[in-house]
């Protein structure tokens, strides 16, 4: 059940109305079916598999927690192993069979690989992660385990984040389940947060304002994935399944396009899956914050899949030590880091290559910036200098054409496709007229469709520099929003919905998966 589909609507309307008309203790118990009706759209082995992991992981928290030494570890690293086993053999089982057969050819060594002709179950890089994240801090004694099994499950398998996050910590989860319609005593009108005061809504914990905002991100949501994302996705696909057949500028665009439709879709799925937990009650994880506005490659990855990033940083990059130590061993770590983080993704060269880009130039950034600091006489720790102006524009240039070359690396098939995409982009270049022309006749954009990229794109710009300025003030566009006049906010709205609509009625709705449902 895809979130860009009539059935996901129907699907979310159901829930949303029976929710929120019974007692708040029972709430989570809806969310648990609804986990399970979602999931099971998938096909009946992830689910089967989901449950798996579910219970390994749930019965390993509750034996750890009374127990020391040896035995408190074994029952921490064999569901630990357990979920993290499943993630490699459905996900890296053919790609190391033939890394091994490639090496062992090196050395003249025949080798077939075995392969695995069963598809990796959708999300299951991302619950696994989750699962991995509520073992560890449990072992840590940072958390307690979680004794009701229908609660963890709602946790592994919460429908609106289980395909493609964002990945939510534990703790923050079970204290906002935990709390879910609790009023704590007040009686409050829809203004303030409280209760809605409509004979329809009979509990308390639901808010117009909160969920009217979520129906506003929702939208964003699919604005950014239906009319954005899907618009570009037929002509990267187009240029990225054939590159060798395409030359100079159309190579050019489509990487630029695919730049701009990864963060459409990927930051769409994540606005509608937040959409859909804040209807519920649940305050989600902010996964993207205008990562196309950032002024370094470090601030982009802090913008950028914040709850992956984060997990990383967590989990991997600090208990290798982090920046706690020399020169030489930081950039080891950034360097592991990121190319674990690029083989999280896939399965495939081109990722590791990808991660490790960002990881060597993210590296180079940290020493320019302790180089420069030192010429100053400033701590490097200080961060009080931010870019200003005409630097921090022309930083943020630079991020993002170095993102969009990595980008290239992310959706080619290869490494040497990738390879000749970046070198042979400039092919023309010397007649620009002619360059932009060819290429965009190549790929089938005529001067209409350019007009319509213009618009939309121009639109999410809009949007996005508006919600960032916002922001850098402590403010959010919602709030800005909500501050115009009734009748303003009304035809906006109203002409977005009919910009949408005569925008489907032009080229239709396209149903397509999301890009990160492959990770």
């Amino acid at each position: 059940m895809l979130f860009n589909s009539v059935s996901f609507a129907v699907f979310m309307t159901a829930v949303f109305l029976i929710y929120w008309n019974i007692p708040q203790k029972y709430r989570y118990l809806v969310v648990l079916a609804a986990n399970c009706y979602f999931y099971i759209g998938f096909g009946l082995r992830n689910f089967v598999l989901l449950c798996v992991v579910c219970i390994v992981t749930y019965a390993g928290a509750l034996f750890m927690e009374k127990r020391e030494g040896g035995i408190r570890k074994l029952c921490f690293v064999l569901p630990f192993a357990v979920a993290l086993g499943l993630l490699l053999v459905f996900k890296y089982f053919n790609f190391a069979g033939q890394v091994l057969a490639d090496t062992l050819g090196i050395f003249g060594i025949g080798f077939t690989p075995a392969v695995l002709k069963i598809a990796a179950p959708i999300g299951i890089s991302f619950y696994t992660f989750k699962v991995i994240s509520y073992m560890i801090e449990v072992y840590k004694g940072k958390l307690a385990p979680q004794r009701n099994f229908a609660k963890y499950a709602v946790y592994v398998g919460f429908f609106p984040q289980i395909a493609s996050g964002p990945i939510e910590r534990p703790a923050h989860f079970f204290e906002k389940l935990d709390r879910l319609g609790v009023s704590n005593g007040e009686k409050a009108d829809s203004d303030n947060g409280g209760s809605f005061n409509a004979a329809f809504f009979r509990y308390d914990g639901f808010s117009y304002e909160n969920a009217l905002n979520a129906l506003r991100l929702m939208g964003v949501g699919f604005f950014k994935k239906m009319i954005v994302a899907d618009l570009l996705s037929g002509y990267v696909t187009k240029v990225f399944s054939d590159v060798y057949s395409y030359d100079g500028f159309a190579l050019m665009a489509a990487a630029f396009l695919f730049s701009i439709q990864i963060y459409c879709d990927f930051a769409g799925y994540s606005d509608i899956a937040n959409g859909a937990a804040q209807l519920l009650g649940f305050d989600g994880a902010r996964n993207f914050e205008y990562p196309y506005f950032s002024a370094s490659v470090k601030e982009f990855w802090g913008r950028w899949h914040i709850s992956l990033s984060t997990w990383f940083r967590d989990y991997i990059y600090i208990p290798l030590g982090g920046s706690r130590v020399g020169s030489l061993r930081y950039a080891l770590n950034i360097m592991i880091t990121f190319m674990v983080s690029g083989l999280w993704h896939g399965a495939n060269l081109t990722f590791i290559v990808w991660g490790a880009l960002h990881g060597a130039v993210q590296v180079v950034e940290t020493f320019a910036h302790n180089a420069w600091a030192g010429l100053h006489g400033r701590d490097p720790k200080d961060k009080s200098y931010k870019k200003k102006g005409a630097a921090r524009f022309v930083s943020i240039v630079l991020v993002f054409l170095f993102a969009t070359v990595a980008w290239v690396f992310f959706e080619a098939d290869s490494v040497s496709d990738a390879m000749y995409v970046l070198t042979n982009m400039w092919h023309g270049i010397a007649s620009p007229a002619a360059y932009i022309k060819g290429g965009l006749q190549s790929i089938g954009i005529n001067g209409k469709m350019v007009l319509h990229l213009v618009l939309v794109i121009g639109m999410l710009f809009a949007y996005d520099l508006t919600a960032y300025i916002a922001s850098q003030r402590g403010s959010t566009i919602f709030t800005q929003f909500n501050r115009l006049p009734k009748a303003v906010r009304w035809i906006v709205c109203i002409l977005v919905v009919d910009l949408m609509v005569i925008w489907f009625m032009q080229y239709g709705a396209d149903s397509s998966s999301f890009v990160y449902f492959e990770f």
